[in-house]
């Protein structure tokens, strides 16, 4: 498997840093929406915006890598900027380590909606784990985190995987991604 290119890190480098600002942003539609969603133990329907990076970059550059750095160098500017300091890249390395073995594991070679899905999947089943130890769920009802569970298959399912791809998907028609191995498959 060929290594990143000095153009893809600098691409992943540059979106990451826009994609942490947004996250940052986004932080503040979070805190509006939680205390409606808290009552219901839905708030973490919302996190799947946080687990894109993961998702996102692997599907456009498609070598090793690229979630990892992706995710981590977004994190690393949200947690500049936000609230959560350096316990952000603590996520974001979780939320993209175990994305990394999984597309390792396919060979950087399986991009359709099922295996991002997956992938999007993963890492929020990290990113759950990091938030049942970190923030002691396991203090809880079982019925909250069997919810909170769920909320985070179905984030990292939809807006992880498919908005990424979404995303990704439009940015690859402006021919702005030309460069990326995602140009070669053909569009859908």
């Amino acid at each position: 498997m060929k290594k990143l290119k000095i153009t893809e890190i600098v691409f992943i480098a540059v979106v990451a840093a826009a994609m942490g600002v947004f996250w940052w942003g986004y932080t503040f539609v979070y805190d509006l929406l939680k205390p409606v969603l808290k009552p219901l133990a839905l708030e973490n329907l919302m996190t799947g915006i946080w687990l894109m990076g993961a998702v996102f970059f692997p599907y456009i550059i498609r070598k090793p890598g690229s979630a990892l750095l992706g995710e981590t160098a977004a994190a690393f500017v949200q947690g500049f900027i936000a609230r959560w300091g350096l316990t952000s890249l603590i996520w974001g390395f979780g939320q993209a380590i175990f994305v990394e073995i999984f597309f390792l594991a396919l060979r950087y070679k399986k991009w359709s909606v099922f295996y991002l899905m997956i992938a999007g999947m993963i890492s929020a089943v990290s990113s759950f784990f990091l938030s049942y130890f970190w923030e002691k769920w396991y203090l809880l009802e079982s019925s909250y985190v069997l919810t909170q569970f769920l909320c985070f298959l179905i984030t990292g399912t939809f807006l992880a995987a498919l908005l990424s791809r979404f995303i990704a998907d439009r940015l690859k028609k402006t021919g702005i991604l030309n460069q990326f191995a995602i140009m070669r498959d053909s569009f859908e």
